[in-house]
């Protein structure tokens, strides 16, 4: 099958900005943007099904005609986990959620293999939270061509979201993918094996990394997974300048729900992730 090049993506403005800017005008450029973020055209907000975190999301969900990221965090151990499938099955939940109103779209999944021994996403697993036979997935040699692909399936009618894998940081393509996004009315999610640098123009980051199970008390059981979330950026949510919330979030086999754990902390960076990580970005 032949490949299609990508359109050439023009270079990032120029930041003309010379100081910092003030705490104070943040948050009011922060709210403006919130008020209009209300009335564009297919940003409806997608609620999670989780009371605690939807509570500090705008309109109390995820905008659908936006751009969102999740990142892996790092495990127990402190290392990061190129393969950890905690950020996996959160971004596969993500896209589930808002497909989930819209059972005749289709959810369009564009990656870049990894190497030799790289495997797609496992379609039984992904059941869980979707039905596979709507999955589109697009395997791409080159990053400009998946973002390309991203780009392209934002602007498909049919289409009901869209996820990208990637290890790139590139802001233009950010911003080529935020604004397809919102034009569209559809949601674009990048899934991300490492941390990603701070600039961004999505609308949120999340940072998900696996945490202990659970199990029953006397026996040496395997309890239910859970992850370790934190809402790194919140653009157009509940501000919060000195706290990041986290919550502890464990997944139902039984019920294909997700609930958070009534033990998490919430208001503080995860135990071994850095404290330069803990700086809150909201706009």
């Amino acid at each position: 099958m032949p490949v299609i090049s990508p359109s050439a993506f023009a270079p990032p403005v120029a930041n003309d900005l010379r100081g910092p800017v003030s705490t104070e005008l943040r948050e009011r450029v922060r709210r403006l943007e919130r008020a209009h973020s209300a009335q564009r055209a297919g940003q409806a907000a997608r609620p999670l099904g989780l009371p605690a975190i939807d509570g500090v999301l705008p309109e109390g969900g995820l905008l659908t005609g936006a751009l969102h990221e999740i990142e892996a965090g790092p495990a127990p151990s402190g290392r990061v986990a190129a393969h950890d499938g905690a950020a996996l099955g959160f971004a596969a939940f993500l896209i589930g959620r808002f497909g989930q109103n819209t059972s005749a779209g289709t959810l369009l999944w564009c990656r870049q293999p990894a190497g030799v021994f790289d495997a797609p996403p496992y379609a039984p697993a992904l059941s869980a939270w979707f039905d596979p036979a709507r999955l589109l997935m697009v395997t791409a040699r080159r990053e400009e061509d998946m973002f390309w692909a991203m780009e392209e399936g934002l602007r498909c009618p049919g289409i009901a979201a869209v996820l990208g894998e990637t290890r790139a940081a590139d802001p233009t393509a950010g911003r080529r993918l935020s604004l397809a996004a919102e034009k569209s009315g559809v949601p674009a999610l990048l899934l991300r094996p490492q941390p990603a640098p701070p600039q961004s123009v999505c609308v949120t980051r999340w940072r998900v990394a696996s945490a202990p199970s659970h199990s029953t008390p006397g026996l040496a059981d395997i309890g239910p997974p859970r992850w370790r979330i934190e809402l790194r950026r919140n653009r157009f949510g509940a501000p919060s300048v000195a706290e990041i919330p986290s919550w502890l979030v464990e997944w139902n086999d039984e019920t294909h729900s997700l609930a958070v754990v009534p033990q998490a902390r919430h208001g503080s960076a995860g135990a071994g992730w850095a404290e330069s990580d803990a700086q809150r970005l909201v706009g």
